[in-house]
């Protein structure tokens, strides 16, 4: 019974996927020399000047070493530019002048999950709520629960999650990430439900993937009777 529960299970996923990527297969987007040019430019152009950038907030900081901000810009510059190191450091430049400041563990966070560390990026996101104590920000919370996503500790994501919406039950995006929870755990009519949820808060964000995928999990599903 459970093999075949988890067939059941399996084959849901693969539908739900097959129709999330329907369409995109068979269609190939062409871009031309003339647009390839441009976007090449833009690119360089935004290379130029996040380089004028670092080289601006490299000489205030040297200026002014006990200024944390010219720190923490410099830290955003290089995080742009891929230079992770670099950025690291100014974070440590920064806490080091201000070292209560809660925003460098939101920013190392930031880089440490970009680079895969989710240990490091997993640290820096509790230190994150607790600086802010009892005055809870869903912000931090569901970029942690995404984290525990991509670390498949799903426990650990719902958990923050429910804090997200206990916060603010009409805030849609927590409603989403419960449902792909209960998707990937097979537990189907309470993804539904966490689905339809999203949808009748009205968050537009991603409907189009929600309602493709409840059309997938209810084939006679009508839409009216959601919304």
């Amino acid at each position: 019974m459970s093999s075949k529960k988890s067939m059941l299970n399996a084959g849901l996923l693969l539908l739900v996927t097959l129709v999330l990527m329907g369409g995109c297969s068979s269609t190939e987007t062409v871009i031309s020399s003339s647009q390839q040019i441009i976007t090449d430019n833009d690119e360089d152009s935004r290379s130029t000047i996040v380089d004028v950038k670092i080289d601006k907030y490299e000489k205030l900081a040297r200026d002014f070493p006990k200024e944390p901000r010219y720190q923490e810009r410099l830290a955003r510059y290089y995080w742009e530019k891929k230079d992770h190191e670099k950025a690291l450091g100014a974070v440590r430049n920064a806490r080091r002048i201000d070292p209560d400041n809660p925003r460098y563990d939101y920013l190392a966070a930031q880089i440490y999950k970009g680079i895969g560390s989710y240990s490091a990026a997993e640290k820096s996101y509790l230190n994150l709520i607790e600086a802010t104590g009892d005055q809870k920000f869903s912000g931090p919370l569901i970029e942690l629960s995404q984290l525990y996503i991509e670390m498949d500790r799903l426990d650990l994501s719902k958990k923050y999650l429910d804090e997200c919406l206990a916060i603010d039950p009409t805030f849609g995006e927590p409603h989403y990430w419960v449902a792909s929870i209960y998707l990937k755990q097979g537990r189907r009519d309470l993804a539904i439900k966490s689905f339809e949820r999203y949808l009748r808060i009205g968050n537009a964000t991603r409907q189009e993937e929600v309602l493709q995928t409840l059309q997938a999990l209810q084939p006679d599903l009508r839409i009216h009777d959601i919304r």
